[in-house]
């Protein structure tokens, strides 16, 4: 071998060497950023998580808030149709009074 041939295999082996690093290295860097990208995905899910929970919480609160109201013109409801029975009942005896009294004379 002459030294021209052992120049060229020097230079060949150095050559895939340094293919093979730089493959290593742009493996890594991609690899780094996929990794990078995965946990701002997960960061902006797990925010818009925590932006559904807060709704829901709100939601919640808004129908408890309705349910009280509810029973609170239902209970106001049953007292206008007690006092209304009532009223009617009255009438209705005050009605029969003046008849029979009416009928009396």
């Amino acid at each position: 071998m002459d030294s021209t041939e052992i120049v060229l295999t020097i230079i060949s082996v150095l050559g895939t060497i340094s293919s093979i690093l730089f493959a290593y290295l742009a493996f890594k860097r991609s690899n780094k950023q996929e990794h990078k990208d995965e946990g701002k995905n997960e960061g902006v899910m797990l925010s818009e998580i925590g932006y559904i929970k807060s709704s829901i919480d709100r939601i919640e609160k808004s129908l408890n808030h309705l349910e009280e109201r509810y029973t609170e013109l239902s209970n106001r409801l049953v007292k206008v149709e007690e006092s209304t029975k009532n009223a009617h009942k009255r009438i209705t005896e005050l009605h029969d009074e003046i008849k029979g009294g009416a009928n009396h004379e």
